[in-house]
């Protein structure tokens, strides 16, 4: 007797050669059976007796590997798996849900995936297809069940991508042999025009920052004259900034893609810089922490953005979102003949993932070269 995985066990193989009935067979015992079962393979179907020597040598050793070392239940024909662990016998809301735990996103894309994964399993349920194992799911399915969510093209594109990521990983850990997302077309969707302060809204909020939220100054400028996103200018330390060389460094973070990347301080940014860095004591500063001045704790961009709304934009009269000073600022960038792509650092299919330590160095310079009409 052999003992087996997950409390299993098996007698030795018998070989019976009897001309009318040639078969291999072993008994199969269970913990939570008392009778076992009769893991039998035939071989009549082999004529002669050469033959049959031969496929018996052949088909012992398969059956032998199957249940030694696949964990393979010849009474339920599936393969046995530790609880909990990620396999294709898993129904396909637990297999997603599990696969996506395992994933590394950044927390602001964890929380996006886990949306559409929600919208899109209740949708799953709703069509009476959550009973599909996950090695079953086909493109199919994940057509007509985001079709149902009546989403906008864009949100459909979007959940798309996300699902297509997860069962990206599931084909990796065998769950699957295609991923069904790869077939489904992207659909059109128009692209909207990204908002702009005009040169008379920059100059009133300037004044009212200046006059009355004099701590946010700083802030203000340098993140509207870096091109950067909210959390890549709260995440900056003390030692991300080189005055002398005029760049610093930020940590970009998109989807599961976390890439170190060096800008440059344009000189029109360049007093405000040197002005918020005075306050800095230690290296492992961040340059702007609560209230904005340098501190040993990171702030959460929802800070600046109410404040934002609520301190800038209210009392203004005007309603946009803080990021309309990073659109106004490249499209001054253009204005000004330089590349707006350049200063921003975008990746996308268009442009290298990865740069040339050459091609680095010569976009940093020109963004030093930056020049661009202030208020």
């Amino acid at each position: 007797m052999k003992n087996l995985n997950f409390g299993c066990k098996r007698s030795d193989f018998l070989v019976t050669t009897s001309k009318d009935d040639w078969f291999i067979q072993c008994r199969f015992y269970e913990p939570d059976r008392e009778k076992p079962f009769t893991y039998r393979r035939r071989l009549n179907r082999f004529k002669s007796e050469k033959e049959r020597k031969t496929i018996e040598k052949s088909l012992l050793k398969q059956m032998t590997e199957l249940l030694d070392e696949r964990d393979y239940n010849p009474r339920t024909k599936e393969y046995m798996f530790e609880r909990g662990e990620i396999n294709s016998q898993l129904f396909s809301g637990e297999a997603l849900t599990k696969i996506l735990e395992k994933k590394e996103f950044t927390p602001e894309h964890r929380k996006n995936v886990e949306g559409d994964l929600n919208k899109f399993l209740i949708g799953f349920e709703k069509l009476n297809l959550n009973y599909l194992k996950i090695k079953d799911v086909e493109l199919l399915h994940i057509k007509q069940t985001l079709e149902s969510l009546d989403l906008s093209n864009y949100s459909y594109n979007k959940a798309k991508i996300h699902l297509s990521s997860l069962f990206t990983d599931l084909v990796d850990a065998g769950c699957l042999k295609v991923n069904p997302c790869t077939g489904i077309k992207a659909k059109k969707h128009i692209v909207q025009k990204k908002e702009i302060f005009s040169d008379e809204e920059l100059k009133a909020i300037d004044k009212h920052i200046y006059a009355e939220h004099n701590h946010f100054y700083n802030f203000f400028q340098i993140f509207f004259l870096s091109g950067c996103r909210v959390p890549e200018i709260l995440g900056l330390k003390k030692s991300d900034v080189n005055l002398e060389k005029a760049e610093f460094t930020i940590t970009l973070k998109k989807g599961e893609l976390y890439v170190r990347e060096k800008r440059a301080i344009i000189p029109n940014a360049l007093a405000f810089w040197e002005d918020q860095l005075e306050n800095a004591l230690f290296d492992d500063d961040f340059i702007f922490s609560f209230f904005y001045q340098p501190g040993p704790d990171e702030m959460h961009r929802t800070y600046v953005y109410k404040f934002w709304r609520f301190k800038i934009m209210q009392p203004l009269g005007v309603n946009k979102a803080i990021y309309a000073l990073k659109h106004t600022f490249l499209d001054k960038v253009e204005e000004a003949h330089f590349s707006a792509q350049i200063m921003a650092g975008h990746r996308n299919d268009q442009t290298t993932a990865i740069y040339t330590v050459g091609r680095e160095k010569r976009r940093l310079e020109a963004q030093k070269k930056i020049q661009i009409k202030t208020f």
